[in-house]
């Protein structure tokens, strides 16, 4: 519908665009530099905050309970479910291990995992290879 209106199927690289005085530009990197400027003027936003205004924001707080949740490592459940919620039948990550394969490991698995996450989030520092 587009290339209907637009008149048939013109190549838009080789459309003409103008530039703030009104001129036409028919160089491809005279384009590319009004359309770059273009995005700068539309899309860069200048603003300037008062310090005193972000002071005023109240940020708000967890509750004690929901906080201590939080901060415990994942409980093997967890990790369970997210595993039977991992799709199947889709392409490996980079250790070439799919879900397919973690899911046929059933229990085992599942503890092994559970105990690489506790250890990463205890340390707070992820395992290299």
């Amino acid at each position: 519908m587009i290339r209907r209106l637009r008149g048939g199927n013109k190549n838009i690289e080789n459309i003409p665009i103008q530039n703030k005085n009104g001129d036409l530009l028919t160089n491809s990197t005279d384009r590319l530099f009004r359309w770059r400027e273009y995005l700068r003027e539309i899309l860069s936003v200048h603003i300037i905050v008062d310090g005193s205004i972000i002071q005023q924001i109240d940020v708000p707080s967890i509750p004690k309970t929901e906080q201590d949740r939080q901060d415990k490592s994942p409980p093997l459940v967890e990790v369970k479910e997210a595993m039977k919620q991992m799709k199947s039948r889709k392409a490996p990550g980079n250790d070439d291990t799919t879900a397919d394969l973690l899911k046929a490991g059933c229990l085992p698995i599942v503890t092994w995992l559970h105990n690489i996450f506790v250890d990463v989030w205890k340390n707070e520092e992820m395992i290299e290879d």
